[in-house]
């Protein structure tokens, strides 16, 4: 299998695994109001029994018509409410069904009160009053037991259902990580081994020995330049030429190879386009500023810039103008820091900007504003007059964070929040603004 088809499958993979991550985050999110949704109605219900509680007890306490107008009243919303709630469990709507039939009961015992009324009994225990207050106790208590058993019913619903979401979840992560984990592994053992035969081939070649061959057993990209290699040498041995020639023939494809080589180190490290920093080449870089940063207690501040407008340039100019563009704004970014300062393009049109030394957030904001200025300075390419901006995020080492996933997150943040305020094109952290009169940031 080719190189370029694993890292294609590793791409498939990890997009499969985020894909997964957040459909399962869409489902415990629905999960979630689901369940939320069950106990609202279930304090609803909650609420009317009480309600309806409080009217029967201001009705035994002074058995007038008022008090047994208001307990209709009571009874009747409940009544609504019950045969208006509907659950997905068959549990939970059976647990309704009953609620509903001990309010029908509940009822039937007020059409009885009507009675004690008309008969002005007084209240006590031994009465009919006294009676039917018991009764009316005794259905309240069932009510309020079945309520206990239907939020007990949702919770233990709700909790089954997440934890059969977070079990899928780890089963599929995990076996779509160690799928991940033994393909990547697979690949860097075939870059080693076949990195380990082109050294060994080109020593050879650099001590005269033109008999000797690489090994070719695979098919990827490698095992081609393994296999021009061996055609190379077999080309310098078959050809007879002069002493002097051979030497200079031998000399020219060492030197070719070892560019190869190199071009290979260059495209790892820099961008092919603006020549700048790749993001691997930006990460190790900022290991070392962030070392040193902190050893010397030394400030430091990260900008991430997000070019406004670019996409419509692209589709309005191609993508050869495009590219143009993005060569005009890493210029114009080198020209606007100092050459300590670390410049990288970790996007299509993202870059970041490590500046250090810094004192005062003034010193940002002035190197802000430069670059600001530069980028929407227009520019022709032929007849085309081209203008760009940018959105800017600041993050401050280590009044933000004190490392660099840290830094990359609160910049990238601060960067769509710059995006989002029409008035400004570049935005601190509340922290930061806090401190921005302060003429030292540690």
């Amino acid at each position: 299998m080719k190189v370029t088809e694993r890292l294609k499958i590793l791409l498939i993979l990890g997009l499969m695994l985020t894909g997964g991550i957040l459909f399962s985050l869409v489902i415990l999110n629905d999960n979630q109001v689901r369940t939320n949704q069950e106990l609202h109605q279930v304090i609803e219900i909650e609420l009317k029994i009480n309600e309806l509680g409080t009217r029967l007890w201001l009705l035994f306490q002074y058995n007038d018509q008022d008090a047994l107008i208001q307990t209709r009243y009571a009874h009747q919303d409940l009544k609504e409410l019950l045969e208006r709630e509907q659950f997905n469990n068959e549990s939970k709507n059976s647990i309704i069904a009953n609620l509903i039939r001990m309010n029908l009961n509940i009822g039937s015992l007020i059409e009885l009160s009507q009675k004690d009324i008309e008969s002005k009994f007084q209240p006590s225990i031994t009465t009919p009053a006294g009676m039917l207050s018991a009764r009316y106790n005794m259905t309240l208590q069932s009510m309020n037991e079945d309520l206990t058993k239907l939020q007990k019913l949702a919770m233990r619903d709700a909790e089954l259902s997440q934890r059969k979401i977070l079990y899928a979840v780890v089963i599929f992560l995990t076996l779509g990580s160690v799928f991940v984990l033994i393909l990547t592994i697979m690949t860097l053992r075939t870059f080693k081994a076949h990195l380990n035969v082109l050294t060994l081939g080109i020593k050879d070649l650099e001590k005269g020995n033109l008999g000797s061959r690489l090994l070719v057993s695979d098919t990827d990209e490698l095992s081609e330049l393994a296999e021009q290699f061996n055609l190379m040498k077999h080309s310098l041995e078959t050809t007879t030429i002069k002493k002097e020639q051979l030497q200079e023939e031998v000399d020219r494809q060492t030197k070719e190879l070892q560019k190869q080589r190199a071009d290979f180190q260059l495209l790892a490290n820099y961008d092919s386009l603006t020549q700048l920093y790749s993001r691997s080449a930006f990460e190790s870089q900022m290991k070392t500023a962030i070392a040193r940063c902190g050893r010397t207690k030394l400030n430091g501040a990260l900008l991430f810039i997000d070019l406004d407008r670019f996409k419509p340039i692209n589709d309005n100019y191609g993508h050869s103008v495009g590219d143009i563009v993005l060569m005009h704004v890493s210029k114009m970014l080198t020209q606007a820091v100092r050459t300590s300062d670390i410049i990288a393009r970790i996007g299509g049109d993202e870059f970041v900007i490590w500046l250090e030394p810094i004192e005062n957030a003034r010193q940002v904001t002035t190197v802000i504003e430069k670059l600001l200025l530069s980028l929407s300075t227009p520019f022709k390419y032929g007849d085309i007059s081209v203008s760009v901006s940018a959105s800017i995020g600041v993050s401050f080492y280590p009044l933000d964070a004190a490392d660099l996933s840290g830094l990359l997150r609160v910049a990238d943040d601060n960067m769509y929040k710059a995006k989002a305020n029409p008035d400004t094109h570049y935005h601190f952290t509340p922290e930061a603004n806090r401190r921005f009169s302060i003429t030292k940031l540690a």
